[in-house]
């Protein structure tokens, strides 16, 4: 009944993306967990994680390293490119995404490096365009057989999703921000028991942007420091079932005050989630957490934020062709507008993935985030819907298809605008 180990120790190394990806309404918001949900013991596996490797990229070897380049090349359509409810301006714009991976072939030990830019180019209105990239190295060290211990180094340049709560509003050109991450933990598994812990510390520096009426939105109120510290401990009752307990806590820093005389939403956060991970044979798989959040701001112009937190990921197979995929979040932000401490985002998505051929995978996908102000009176939803495909030509070569849709209905004081947008993305990928 001994615990999957390899799993457990490569979730400690995963970056912390900031959640770029608007399709992806759970992964939307600004912070994300630090130890995110584990559940694989290797008895089911997902449409998108089945090994194909007569259209897998080999890699050029590198001493005992392996190289992995890849380009893809998109081209892209947006009927509201500035997600407003008026005056909507409809553009193309060309995706330009060159990326490589080095990842060492050791027997034991482990060593990542990956690099990768991604460009957005509108045709006309340029104030969208987006330069994003990432730099990041990360190392595992087999201490033992069932403990490890695990680093990553890592800065990046993303844009932040203008459907975000916390995003200003009158922003007409990209919203991009600077995030510098260091962390390391460590992971431990025995027969029945295992545990995991990590420690993190998360730069956030905005870049200042233009407003619709031409003048210039500083963001520097909204650069801050994140010291996290989280823990977990797992018991297996079976095989197939364990259960788990996490807790971790979060010091903001905000690097400047909000305006002068005016402090900013430095917090302490801490958090309790308990719940159940299971991977029961050819059906489902995932993990159920439910807990308890609590934020306390440093000054009192801001109110705390306390309430229910919740975390979910789970995996149903029908089929051996087809995954659907559930994932569930609940958590606090800090708010972007006037005194307003913060928000609750609650969001959730339903994904199908399908494998109609081999070398041809469908999906589609439904979403939905609320947003609940805390002592202001506003709340955002947000719909969304998407469908696509990939088709894998061979090993060097693929096709993607992506069409999408948002919307966003808002209501209260805190000035979100709602919007509708829909977009599509035809891409090719080139990689080795």
């Amino acid at each position: 009944m001994r615990l999957p180990f390899v799993a457990l120790a490569g979730m400690l190394t995963m970056p912390f993306a900031a959640g770029v990806a608007q399709a992806q309404s759970t992964d939307s918001n600004l912070v994300l967990p630090n130890l995110p949900l584990d559940f694989d013991r290797g008895k089911n596996t997902s449409v998108l994680q089945r090994e194909r490797p007569e259209y897998q990229a080999q890699g050029v070897r590198a001493g005992s390293f392996l190289l992995y380049p890849k380009l893809e090349l998109g081209a892209g359509f947006s009927d509201n490119a500035y997600q407003v409810d008026n005056n909507k301006q409809s553009d193309v714009y060309a995706l330009i995404a060159p990326s490589i991976a080095a990842n060492s072939n050791w027997s034991t030990n482990e060593l990542n490096f990956n690099a990768g830019a991604r460009l957005r180019r509108f045709a006309s209105e340029t104030p969208r365009n987006e330069t994003n990239y990432n730099i990041d190295a990360s190392g595992r060290l087999d201490a033992t057989r069932s403990l490890t211990f695990n680093t990553l180094l890592r800065t990046a340049r993303s844009t932040e999703p203008r459907s975000s709560a916390a995003s200003p509003q009158d922003a007409a050109e990209a919203i991009q921000f600077q995030q510098t991450t260091a962390s390391v933990g460590s992971a431990f598994a025995g027969a029945r028991i295992r545990g995991q812990v990590a420690v993190s510390v998360d730069q956030f520096n905005f870049s200042d942007v233009r407003s619709f009426s031409g003048g210039l939105i500083s963001q520097q109120g909204r650069d801050q420091v994140l010291l996290r510290t989280t823990a977990r401990g797992e018991y297996a009752v079976s095989p197939d079932t364990s259960l788990f307990v996490q807790g971790g806590y979060t010091d903001t820093t905000y690097k400047y005050p909000l305006t002068t005389g005016i402090p900013n939403r430095d917090s302490k956060e801490f958090n309790v989630i308990g719940g159940a991970s299971f991977d029961l044979s050819a059906l489902i798989r995932g993990g159920i957490g439910v807990g308890y959040v609590n934020r306390r701001y440093d000054s009192p112009i801001y109110r705390d934020i306390s309430g229910i937190a919740a975390e979910a990921k789970v995996e149903y197979f029908p089929t051996q062709l087809t995954t659907v995929g559930l994932n569930v979040r609940r958590t606090v932000q800090d708010s972007y507008f006037g005194t307003s401490s913060g928000f609750f985002a609650t969001a959730a998505a339903l994904r199908v993935d399908h494998e109609l051929l081999r070398n041809l995978l469908l999906n589609a996908q439904v979403g939905y985030e609320q947003d609940d102000f805390v002592n202001q009176n506003g709340r955002s939803k947000i719909v969304r819907y998407s469908a696509g495909g990939r088709y894998l030509l061979n090993r060097n070569f693929g096709f993607g298809l992506l069409v999408g849709r948002d919307n966003r209905s808002a209501r209260g004081n805190v000035g979100l605008q709602a919007f509708d947008e829909t977009r599509a993305l035809l891409s090719i990928v080139l990689q080795r």
